[in-house]
């Protein structure tokens, strides 16, 4: 369970292999995170360019999970801003939060082994301004329970995909792929991908709160965010973003 701030970002690397489009790069490190040859490889690093204000590294095991996602401001990785995550050693999310101007920023969020939230807690430009143990973070959804019990609705709908849930599992079974680097590695598992159907019915904000291994949590990711526009959730009158988790399980292929 890490529960401080720890950066991963290390000044040298070797390119292993990058995307035409300059958006992509991954990078091979040994044990003590140095640039290696493949066949040395114990770490994986994943460089992606979101815009210009904004470079993302993932980590991973070499042939494991997801270590950590963190966000940067600039290119070479000296200044944190953006959404941190944190993994434990099964893949699940260990914790995480939003820095802005290297410092941590928002709220931040820790969780137990059983991916049970236990702490959580509200920053300010890297001051702490509030701080909740598992009571509060009980009574909270306590309240919020008793809130959203009570309230009047007009009118609610959930966010649905066309031709309903038989519909999205034959999305998923049609356009699903077993990744070669999962194949040769001889991995598989279930990947659980967390998503947005904003008020249009897009899928945004694709991302892996369980992880196996790169280039399976790769296939999950472009899977979800490659689905077709779901019908927005309705409230009140209104669209309404939705959130929603998919576990996708990867059966290797004998």
């Amino acid at each position: 369970m890490r529960t401080l701030f720890i950066l991963f970002t290390l000044p040298f690397y070797t390119c292993l292999f990058a995307q035409k489009d300059n958006k992509v790069s991954l990078y091979v490190f040994d044990g003590d995170w140095k640039s290696c040859k493949i066949e040395q490889a114990k770490y994986l690093g994943c460089f992606r360019k979101l815009s210009d204000t904004a470079y993302q590294w993932k980590y991973y095991r070499f042939d494991g999970p997801l270590m950590a996602i963190e966000t940067y401001k600039d290119k070479e990785g000296d200044i944190p801003h953006g959404k941190f995550v944190f993994f434990g050693p099964d893949g699940k999310v260990d914790s995480s939060g939003n820095t802005y101007d290297g410092k941590k920023n928002d709220w931040w969020y820790y969780m137990t082994d059983s991916s049970t939230l236990f702490r959580k807690e509200k920053y300010s430009q890297g001051k702490l301004l509030e701080s909740m143990d598992t009571t509060a973070i009980r009574l909270e959804s306590e309240e919020n329970q008793r809130k959203w019990d009570s309230r009047v609705v007009k009118d609610e709908v959930e966010a649905s995909f066309d031709g309903g849930e038989k519909a999205w599992v034959k999305y998923i079974q049609k356009n699903i792929e077993f990744p070669d680097r999962a194949r040769n590695l001889k991995k598989a598992g279930m990947v659980v991908i967390q998503f947005i159907i904003d008020k249009a019915g897009n899928v945004t904000e694709v991302e892996v709160v369980q992880s196996v291994e790169y280039s399976l949590d790769e296939e999950a990711i472009r899977l979800i965010r490659q689905a077709p526009k779901w019908n927005p959730a309705y409230k009140d009158g209104h669209t309404i973003k939705a959130y929603r988790k998919q576990p996708l399980t990867f059966q290797y292929p004998g």
